[in-house]
């Protein structure tokens, strides 16, 4: 049985260079530079990663729409504005998180984020047939 935390952990460590496996018979969570940390051999890797199911991809996350969502959420029309016009662009992330801190609602944003996290890690546990335990 899959922990859902763990999935939730393993979703927020994903990047555009880094994904992240599921190994179902050791109930891990690890990266896909799991060889060069552990000095691992070929053989292994192998091993390793065709036992292993992959998690979302960032891409699949994709947070620049979590973000979209949050915002649609907002009742208070200047910030719901003033966020939509800060996501456009380099430096998207940054602008939002610094507003949402300037308008105290960032406690908001990671609950709706840890939310959406805790979504995609049941429906990703579903489409591989994984139970899990929240």
């Amino acid at each position: 049985m899959v922990n859902l935390e763990k999935v939730i952990e393993g979703l927020e460590m994903v990047d555009d260079i880094t994904d992240c496996y599921y190994n179902p018979e050791t109930d891990e969570i690890f990266l896909s530079n799991i060889g060069e940390v552990e000095n691992l051999s070929e053989d292994e890797l192998d091993e390793i990663f065709e036992k292993s199911i992959i998690l979302p991809t960032q891409y699949e996350i994709n947070e620049y729409q979590i973000m979209v969502d949050f915002i649609e959420k907002i009742d208070n029309l200047e910030v719901k504005n003033n966020l939509q016009r800060l996501i456009q662009g380099k430096g998207a992330f940054r602008r939002f998180k610094d507003y949402c801190l300037e308008m105290n609602i960032i406690q908001d944003w990671y609950d709706f984020k840890e939310q959406k996290y805790r979504e995609i890690a049941i429906n990703w546990c579903e489409q591989n047939e994984l139970k899990y335990k929240k």
